[in-house]
């Protein structure tokens, strides 16, 4: 579904134009990480960069161990690797192993020890799960010729044990926010002095790699470029304005205009659009092998892997807007929120939370189509969603906290 960014990216790969900054916006679950993933392949590549192509670095690249390639900042490993792991457990196809072994090295590759150098303490309590978490990977990745056939005995049991210890690892992320100290660390590995920049045999083939690709091509890939803290976005700006020879920064983030401006100017922006309905049944498809009509789009997908009941959601938050707007003396605040904290799931409360505030978001765009809100108060109203979603990511406030604050301060702006 993303034709048109798509078509730029591959002429400005094939002609060796692609800048050696780029920021990927746009909707959620719009493929935006997929696509910084595959332009670092290509861009490591030792042949020609082709989708099927064999050599050493695209196995590597497509299996999320490059050693070439850093990945930094926060998305919801969880749900995504929950879900990877239910489509193997199902279907057990080959397509489905790339799946469940990515979504989980997006996850352990956040623990890259150049990212902790000197703060190995901070990691220690979860280095025992990280290898096994690896040693479970092992058998799970994707075969090829010559390999020996991967061994689904005991499948359930195994793909379980690796969700579980990818829940506890990922609670090591204390904060949403980019910490300055991994933006530094990144920015001194990609300032290495690169190797040698003659091509070099390609391993598997003994051909030469292809003209104006070196070994030492190093790529950083940043999501949540929009939750970098001052410090980091300054650390940022400064590896910007000085960037390093055969080096590629590619920063991700859903919402652009949250990336600082200096950021945002040295950054050659992609948009990548929200899938229509029919281009995401195809993902939930091909991608979640889901039967036709078993889910809207993919949020709500993903919101059922929050243990989350879409319609609930929706219904939960209109009234949460409506009974704020209008200020009913029949409906009594304590009566809304105690309906809230009843709802929210012990387990997943944090991502319940999450999802609550973008859909209030969402219920107020309604509104304004409705004209019951202005577009005064909507501005107001959404200023402060975000600032609550901000001190809720960051100082790990408690959701029920989080909602009552933000109940009473939208009762005030009216």
């Amino acid at each position: 579904g993303q034709t048109s960014v798509l078509k730029t990216l591959a002429q400005e790969l094939e002609s060796r134009t692609f800048p050696s900054a780029v920021l990927f916006y746009g909707a959620p679950s719009s493929g935006k990480l997929s696509t910084a993933l595959e332009a670092a392949r290509v861009l490591t590549c030792s042949r020609e960069g082709n989708w099927s192509c064999t050599c050493s670095a695209c196995r590597k690249q497509r299996l999320l161990i490059h050693p070439n390639t850093l990945l930094l900042g926060r998305r919801d490993f969880y749900l995504e690797i929950a879900a990877a792991a239910d489509v193997l457990r199902r279907t057990r196809r080959l397509s489905a192993q790339y799946l469940f072994v990515r979504s989980v090295r997006k996850l352990t590759r956040r623990f890259d020890p150049i990212l902790w150098e000197g703060e190995e303490a901070k990691i220690r309590k979860v280095e025992a799960a990280l290898a096994e978490i690896e040693e479970h990977l092992d058998t799970f990745e994707p075969v090829f010729p010559g390999d020996p056939v991967m061994n689904y005995d005991r499948l359930a049991e195994r793909l379980e044990r690796v969700v579980s210890l990818s829940q506890t690892v990922s609670k090591v992320f204390s904060s949403d926010k980019v910490p300055i100290n991994q933006i530094r660390r990144a920015s001194s590995w990609l300032h290495m002095t690169a190797l040698a920049s003659a091509p070099e045999p390609d391993s598997d083939s003994g051909a030469e790699t292809r003209s104006g690709t070196r070994s030492g091509t190093k790529i950083v890939i940043l999501e949540s470029a929009d939750r970098m803290s001052d410090p980091s976005s300054n650390s940022m700006l400064k590896l910007l304005e000085e960037p390093p020879s055969d080096s590629f920064l590619i920063l991700i983030t859903t919402r652009r205009s949250a990336v600082i401006p200096t950021v945002r100017s040295r950054l050659r922006p992609y948009h990548f659009v929200e899938r229509n309905p029919a281009e995401q049944a195809e993902v939930l498809q091909r991608v979640f092998h889901e039967r036709s009509g078993s889910y809207r789009n993919l949020r709500e997908y993903f919101l059922y892997w929050k243990d989350v009941n879409p319609d609930q959601l929706e219904k939960l938050a209109r009234r949460f807007v409506q009974t704020a707007l209008e200020a009913s003396e029949n409906v009594l605040p304590e009566d809304v929120l105690s309906e809230l904290e009843e709802t929210i799931p012990p387990k997943t409360a944090r991502g319940f939370v999450g999802s609550f505030l973008e859909e209030i978001l969402r219920q107020l765009l309604v509104l304004l189509r409705e004209q019951a809100l202005n577009p005064f108060l909507l501005e107001r109203w959404n200023a402060a969603v975000r600032r609550h979603q901000q001190a809720f990511e960051t100082f790990n406030q408690q959701p029920s906290l989080t909602l009552e604050s933000l109940y009473y301060t939208l009762r005030t702006l009216r």
